[in-house]
């Protein structure tokens, strides 16, 4: 991926990591990669906005129904071609070296692209990123007017500028958030920053540790 667009992606992240600090008094930690540290996430705090929506197997399910555990919360474009199918390639990194307690974990995927928002939209998208084996994958989908409350409740341009390098596809804000399994917001980890660690190596150190609580 291109210098230009990675900085574009890391502009759509600092927009949402803004947007939630605006309304959260918990927000610490918020290490980039200008940071002397290594980029850990973004720490939230505060209910996360529950939706409703159907997933690839047509079963509609909410966000709230998965209390007790712990929930990574992300929004892909089943059109996309570079970070979506490298995020979903960590998801499924993450719920291998899970190992037991892969079935405590939860990533609900919400489809980020209202224009490819058809159930063959997902299940394609699905089975393109090879994770349609994973039991505890749910990728989301709906008309546009249910899509849009939820894109603005998680502070997500879904319909960005044209990516620099792939005009033909648009950008959209990257990263995932964890959600503790009371239901609250904890976590928000942007696109891999220059030497961070790999999104599923802070996505296992994150849930251990709310899995834990």
């Amino acid at each position: 991926m291109s210098r230009n667009a990675l900085l574009l992606l890391f502009f759509l992240a600092m927009l949402a990591v803004l947007g939630f600090a605006g309304c959260s008094n918990r927000e610490r930690n918020s290490s980039g990669p200008a940071s002397g540290s290594a980029y850990q996430g973004t720490e939230l705090g505060g209910p996360a906005s529950d939706f409703r929506l159907e997933d690839q197997n047509g079963t509609t399910i909410a966000l709230s129904d998965f209390r007790g555990q712990v929930v990574v919360v992300a929004f892909l474009d089943p059109e996309c071609t570079d970070v979506c199918p490298l995020t979903a390639n960590q998801f499924r990194l993450t719920a291998e070296k899970l190992g037991e307690d892969t079935g405590r974990v939860v990533f609900l995927v919400v489809n980020v692209n209202p224009q490819k928002n058809s159930l063959g939209d997902v299940v394609e998208a699905t089975k393109k990123w090879g994770v349609q084996n994973l039991r505890n994958w749910h990728y989301v989908t709906g008309a546009r007017d249910e899509l849009e409350p939820v894109y603005k409740s998680y502070n997500v341009l879904a319909e960005g500028p044209p990516k620099p390098d792939k005009p033909s596809e648009l950008a959209h804000t990257p990263g995932a958030y964890v959600i503790d399994k009371l239901g609250q917001k904890r976590w928000y980890i942007s696109t891999n920053f220059e030497g961070a660690p790999p999104l599923h190596e802070l996505l296992l150190k994150h849930i251990g540790a709310l899995l834990n609580e």
